[in-house]
């Protein structure tokens, strides 16, 4: 059996459903045993005090390889390897803000050469990479039932006529550009007579995700800067028509899917996407795409394969 200890941030102290959906993936369809080690707060002192914690574990239990799922907080796992003097294999996936920002650019890239192997989420990061890389998205459970979007329309008091639109995350998070999308919103409304309701996706659980992405009209996105974003991945795997700028690897994503507007980061190019929409009721019909390329069990066999080639390499 092959022991792996996954590192990522988390300051409610519970594991990102991406993170957690990788772990158990790769512990049903293989041999292999996944604990969550969680880095809670930032700063020095914060990461100082999880090097010392992370040190304490590696100490305690027999680890494989640790994967470290973000750049910034590959150190931590780079330094406790140090400090405990064994032969861990590190693997880090970079999700993509962590190479989009140069401040912490450096600090990942530095590590990634500490690393066994690095995971990029999207081929865009390729060119920050000259070796031990190979792109692997983050993955998705493609197992879902187009079926409740009546009931759920119900449930949250949506008329027929209600036009709802979707944020792609939380109005806090400045790199989503939260104001920029009200801007759109607040223009787009005096321009049709559909009731507009705008929400924002935080707190929500998967079920509930499921549920409102298949009850909701269009996912707007119109993020500063983006890797490889998987609430793309969750809307037209829902049917939900998706209306982005050109970041990250978005048109990647929705290559060959239809109802999914990529345009330039332009109010008035949102409001135009904005009229068709609300006038066709349209859904996104070929998910094929996303299915294929996107979900968990694929993902996952791809990430074995990395860990048992970096298990197989011959320390000099």
């Amino acid at each position: 059996m092959i022991n792996v200890v996954f590192v990522s941030r988390s300051p409610s102290g519970e594991v990102k459903p991406f993170v957690k959906e990788q772990a158990d993936n790769l512990m049903k369809n293989y041999n292999i045993h996944i604990e969550h080690f969680l880095i809670q707060k930032g700063g020095v002192m914060g990461y100082l005090k999880a090097v010392l914690q992370l040190k304490e574990y590696l100490n305690k239990n027999r680890v494989d390889i640790i994967h470290v799922h973000y750049g910034l907080w590959a150190f931590i796992a780079v330094l406790s390897k140090i400090l405990t003097l064994h032969n861990y294999k590190i693997v880090i996936t970079f999700h993509g803000s962590d190479i989009n920002k140069s401040s912490e650019r450096k600090i990942g890239l530095l590590a990634s050469r500490f690393a066994s192997h690095n995971i990029l989420v999207s081929p865009k990061m390729a060119k920050y990479f000259r070796k031990k890389s190979t792109v692997i998205p983050c993955g998705i459970d493609t197992d879902v039932d187009l079926c409740f979007r009546d009931a759920t329309r119900k449930k949250y008091g949506w008329s027929e006529d209600d036009f709802v639109i979707l944020f792609s995350s939380s109005f806090s998070r400045k790199v989503k550009d939260p104001e920029f999308a009200f801007r759109i919103v607040e223009a787009f409304s005096t321009t049709t007579t559909r009731p507009v309701k705008f929400i924002e996706l935080k707190g929500y659980s998967r079920n509930e995700l499921t549920c409102l992405m298949q009850a909701a009209d269009v996912l707007l996105l119109c993020s500063v800067s983006e890797g490889s974003p998987q609430v793309i991945k969750e809307s037209i795997l829902n049917s939900l028509p998706v209306l982005s700028n050109n970041v990250g690897d978005v048109d990647l994503i929705c290559e060959g899917t239809d109802n999914c507007f990529i345009i330039d980061k332009k109010i008035e190019k949102y409001i135009e996407c904005l009229k068709v929409l609300s006038s066709s009721k349209a859904r996104v019909m070929n998910r094929d795409h996303v299915i294929m390329n996107f979900n968990n069990n694929l993902i996952s066999q791809k990430i074995y394969s990395i860990y048992t080639q970096v298990l197989s390499y011959i320390v000099l």
